[in-house]
């Protein structure tokens, strides 16, 4: 017979396990305390956080709102802009479709002038006619950036000045060369005859005083202009028949004037023989520029001469080199050409 040693020191110290129920309850016991520490934990953590990120969740909440009602005032201008935009291209379309129909109606249209020439050296009588299309004089006329009031010292003034004389090159200001051209055929290239040819066509035009510093083009369209005027008609075509002139800002007898001024191969002497004792110059860059009065006066006005006959070579203003003013101080120079 076979048998089995008993160890009994096990026996004596065996405990035996626990039972099943009791097991599983104790399991169950400890999830449950899990659970409620988790729960109890997030309640705790997000009161805590509530109580930290409150105010800052507050200042954001505020900052959307703000944005909300800053983008809904935008929308409206916006909405605002795109209204007034319709309206605008509407009224821009219509106005496009006016001056259409005002180039048709003025391609026609041009300004006419019939202009004696008296050459005092060979006593002979020309007459020039020239004509200036209306759509030209009206790309001047509609410049308003050039149309602002002139005034003596100011810097604006000499910059529209230079602007306005050196116009002669433009295409819609040919006219300007073609009378350059017509002269320099009559004075048989004599430039001091030319010079005073030129003044003797400006002298013609009607004195009459405008606030802004006109286009020659305009002048010679409407023929008439005060002395900034008529002295930039007088540059620009002494410029297009190709001698160099300076515009003089000046305090003639105590008031505002422009003059010119041009320089010539030799000193004026044509007017030696009309009676003038001395002839007047402005030095400029070390070079002599001879004095041009532009302005002649109203015609029908007391004392009015014609400038276009002998009798006018004795007035005091026909010549270059002359001076008419008692008192002439040189407040700024205008070169064109620089």
């Amino acid at each position: 017979m076979i048998g089995k040693q008993i160890n009994l020191d096990y026996i004596m110290n065996y405990i035996p396990p626990p039972p099943e129920s009791i097991r599983k309850n104790g399991f169950r016991f400890v999830v449950f305390v899990l659970i409620l520490g988790i729960l109890v934990g997030s309640v705790a953590g997000y009161g805590l956080s509530s109580l930290i990120l409150s105010p800052e969740v507050g200042r954001w909440t505020t900052l959307y709102g703000n944005k909300v009602t800053e983008f809904d005032h935008l929308q409206d201008s916006y909405d605002q802009l795109c209204g007034n935009y319709t309206i605008l291209n509407d009224q821009l379309t219509e106005i496009n479709g006016t001056l259409s129909l005002f180039e048709k109606q003025t391609e026609e249209v041009f300004y006419f002038r019939m202009l004696p020439i008296y050459n005092y050296k060979s006593d002979e009588y020309w007459y020039a006619w020239y004509k200036v299309r209306s759509d030209d004089h009206y790309h001047y006329r509609f410049d308003v950036e050039t149309h602002t009031p002139a005034y003596l010292e100011d810097r604006v003034t000499e910059e529209l000045i230079s602007r306005t004389a050196n116009s002669w090159s433009d295409t819609e200001s040919d006219v300007i060369e073609e009378i350059a051209n017509d002269l320099w055929q009559i004075s048989q290239d004599d430039e001091e005859l030319f010079v005073n040819l030129v003044a003797q066509l400006v002298h013609q035009m009607c004195y009459n005083v405008t606030l802004y510093t006109k286009y020659p083009l305009e002048t010679m369209a409407e023929g008439s202009g005060d002395c900034d005027n008529l002295a930039v008609l007088t540059a620009s075509i002494i410029l297009a028949g190709g001698l160099d002139v300076i515009l003089l800002l000046v305090e003639a007898n105590g008031g505002g004037h422009c003059m010119l001024a041009v320089s010539l191969s030799s000193s004026p002497d044509d007017l030696y023989d009309y009676g003038r004792d001395s002839v007047w110059y402005y030095e400029y860059n070390g070079e002599e520029y001879w004095l041009i009065e532009a302005t002649w006066g109203d015609p029908g006005g007391d004392g009015w001469v014609d400038p276009a006959t002998p009798n006018a070579c004795y007035y005091v203003g026909a010549f270059v080199g002359d001076n008419p003013w008692e008192s002439l101080d040189v407040v700024s120079v205008i070169h064109p050409n620089e």
